[in-house]
This record gives C-alpha cells, structure tokens and sequence, in this order.
C-alpha cells in the first residue's frame, strides 16, 4: 500500500529534499574552486585541511542533531540545520583569510551533516520502513545528481565567476525550503521528554575530532608517525569514558542498548566499511583516469557522469524493488559479492590502456553496484527501532559511515603509496583496488550476518 501524502508533507519533503541536495551538492562544486579559493586567500598549504574542516563539522553534528530532534519540536531543529548551513555558506563566501575559511567550512559542515542526517528521519516521519526504501532510492538519486552537475557548476564559477558565489548561490534555495518547512510542516510534539545529555556530546565531539585528525593527518601527509599514534590514543581513551558516561546516563546520547538490535547492528558496521569502499573509488578512480589513461579533467569528468548514471539507476530501482517485496539481503549479498569480485579483477588486470567506448559500460556496471548500499542501509538500520530513537539511529549510521571513510581511505592511501613507490602509479592503484576488495569481503561477512526478513509495512505512531 502506497502512503498518500498529505499537501503538507509534500512541500516538507520538497524543503528537505532541497537542503540535502545543496549539501550533496557543495561538496563537489567546492572541489573545483578550491584552488582559486585558496590561491586567493594564500592557503595552498592548507588545501586538504578545508575539506577536513567540513568533514569534522558534518561528522560531530549528526549524533546530536540525531537525538535533538527526539527531544525538542521536529520544526524547530530542522529549520535550525538550515539556518545553519544558510549561516556557514554566508559567511564562507566572505572569508577573507585561509583561517577564517577553515572556521566557517566546520560550521557549514555542520549544518550539511544535519541536514543529511534529518533527510532519512524525516522519510520515517512519513512512511513505513518498507515504503521507505522506495524513498531512500529518491536521496540516492539527489547525491548522484548532485555528483554529476556539481563539477560542472563548479568549474563554471571557477572560469567565469567569483569562488565566493560557489557558497552563496545556496542562499536563495535555502531561503525557498526554510519557507516550505514553516509554512507546512505541523509542530509535532518531541517523541521523548528527555534531556539533551551535555557531558555525552563533549565527550562524542572529543574522542571524534582526535580520532579524525589523527587519520586525517595520516591520509594527508602519508606518514603513520606520532601524531596519528598520539590522536589515536587521546580518542581511545575518550571513548571508554564516552561509554561509560553513556551507561550511567538517564537521558543518554546515544542508547548502547540499541547495538543488541541485529538489525541496526550489522547495517552500522556495514555502513563502516561502505564508506571507505565508496570514497576510496571517488579518490581514487579520477586519478586513474587522468595520471594513467591520460585523459582529461574535463574527460575524465564526463566519464565519472556514466558512473552516477549506473549508481541513480540501481539506487532507484533497488528502494522499488525492496519497497515492493520487503526483502533486502539478498539484493545486498549479490551486490556486494559482485564487488568484490570487481575490485578484484582490477586489482589484478587493471589495464594500463583502454577505450573510452569501453571502459563507459564498466564504470556504469560499477555505480549499479553501489546504488543498493546508497538506498537501504538507513532503513534496514531504523527497521527494528523505535520511533522515539529513529533520529539516534539514523545519525549513528551517518556517523558509522563517515567514521568509516576517514579510517579506510587512510588505510587505502597507505597501499597505494606502497605500490607507487614499488613499481608505478598504475600499481599503487592496482593495490588500493586489492585494499577495497578485501574491505569488500570484510563487509559481506557482516552482511552474512544481518538478519534475513522483510522490512515492516505498517509505520508506527507519531
């Protein structure tokens, strides 16, 4: 049974679809003014630490925007999370020094991260879980779109405008959602009475930046030295007492309990691996492209767009097909098999060589592959949860997932600069392709794990 909606949930669902899309979307057009950007403001030193900066800010704000919207009024927090990204893209438009830019990436990544993180509990505000895969497929589409034009609009202002309006052309759109969210989305009462818990948030933010930043730095200076150690150890040590706040706590952050649930359990782990498997692809894969087959940037880019193609196609089809008959594993079990079975191969045989014409159906092959990860694992995780700790869950896989790509995509750059300071290039991709497809078996494991049944048809109250 498809979920009529109201005239009211329409236009809400259109102002968060339209934040999330700004979000995705600022990712990839701040990629191509970045060195303008920083050639202006005389911080190419500093050119991997802007991106850090709003990694931080979207990774420390989905646990707390998770559990704010469980204990205060809906309406409230997500026009807050606009607001925010309003305020941050306003002010990194008027960033006039590398420090200033840094400062207000972190609080513009902090509004994204909400915003991200609201798009999939807003979808159980609405729908059964179920029904929600179906519109899980939409916010996977609107990531791959945003993908494929953002380059272009990016490398558009990079030519023929100012850097600053890559930030402020998000202004008027935010200004049309925050507009659809007041005028009609009702003020539903908080599902919990609870407390936000202060001491849990400090503690979260503080094991999270160390453990980041040790990675980060890792990734980006391509040593593993005492920073990272040190970082890693700092953020150990605040975890334990992260956890152990957490248990004592009446009204905690995050309910530990909730990781007995198999469901939210394996998809978060899931989620872990998923993120450094996707963003090392991303990373990596242009790099072959351009340094390997010599193609283009623009070339290169245009070839990236049948990758999007394939990854909107199977996000879609995937959230129907779940939607229609309930079951997602299998569909999970074949997609993740077949990629490992693909990073394999390209560990092995990746070609120094090849066609345009033929390498389009691969790539295209490769999206299609990715696309079930993108549309199911928040409504597997939020399956089994209840209504009052959907927002908690929803975050915490977000979170999983970023957590997951910075640890991963340092481990994965670790390879690929042993493989190219071995032999060449071609082989430090080659490695990085070997590093996926064993994180590719790791993640199969945990998905062998996830519990085989449908999704619920029936949304709870609330």
């Amino acid at each position: 049974m498809v979920t009529k909606l109201s005239r009211e949930a329409s236009f809400t669902l259109a102002g968060v679809f339209i934040g999330l899309f700004l979000a995705a979307l600022d990712q990839t057009i701040i990629a191509m003014v970045l060195p303008s950007m920083l050639e202006e403001l005389q911080g190419e030193a500093w050119y991997g630490w802007v991106g850090v900066a709003y990694l931080l800010g979207s990774t420390l704000t989905a646990p707390i925007i998770g559990r704010l919207v469980e204990i205060r009024e809906r309406k409230s927090v997500l026009i807050a999370a606009l607001g925010i990204f309003w305020i941050g893209s306003a002010l990194c438009g008027l960033s006039n020094s590398i420090a200033a830019l840094m400062a207000f990436r972190l609080l513009q990544g902090a509004g994204a991260g909400a915003l991200i993180a609201l798009a999939f509990t807003t979808l159980a505000w609405f729908f059964p879980p179920r029904e929600r895969s179906r519109w899980a497929g939409v916010v996977g589409a609107l990531f791959g779109v945003a993908s494929a034009i953002g380059p272009i609009v990016g490398g558009y202002i990079a030519e023929h405008i100012s850097w600053r309006w890559a930030f402020w052309l998000n202004l008027p759109v935010l200004l049309v959602a925050m507009g659809f969210v007041v005028r009609f989305l009702p003020p539903y009462a908080p599902p919990d009475k609870g407390k936000l818990d202060l001491p849990g948030a400090f503690l979260l933010a503080g094991w999270t930046s160390l453990l980041l930043l040790g990675f980060s730095y890792w990734n980006l200076t391509g040593t593993l030295g005492a920073p990272t150690f040190a970082m890693s150890a700092g953020a150990m040590l605040l975890l334990l007492l992260w956890i152990r706040t957490e248990r004592k706590q009446e009204s905690p952050l995050f309910q530990l309990h909730l990781l007995q649930t198999p469901t939210f359990r394996y998809a978060a782990l899931t989620a872990f691996f998923f993120g450094g498997i996707f963003l090392g692809g991303v990373v990596f894969f242009p790099l072959y492209l351009e340094k390997v087959l010599g193609f283009s940037p623009v070339q290169g880019g245009l070839l990236l767009l049948s990758f999007t193609i394939g990854a909107v196609l199977s996000t879609g089809a995937a959230g129907a097909w779940v939607s229609r008959h309930g079951r997602y594993k299998p569909l999970l079990l074949i997609a993740g098999t077949l990629l490992a079975v693909a990073f394999g191969v390209a560990a092995l045989y990746l070609p120094a060589e090849i066609t345009a014409k033929r390498l389009i159906p691969l790539m295209i092959a490769a999206g299609m592959l990715l696309g079930p990860f993108q549309a199911l694992l928040s409504v597997i995780a939020q399956n089994d949860i209840p209504l009052e700790r959907v927002g908690s869950a929803t975050s915490a896989l977000q979170f999983m997932r970023q957590v997951g790509a910075t640890i991963l995509l340092a481990l994965l750059n670790h390879l690929y600069l042993i493989g190219a300071h071995q032999t060449s290039l071609l082989m430090g991709i080659r490695w990085v392709f070997g590093g996926a497809a064993i994180l590719s078996l790791l993640m199969l494991g945990v998905l062998a794990l996830l519990p085989d049944k449908r999704l619920r048809a029936q949304r709870e109250a609330g």
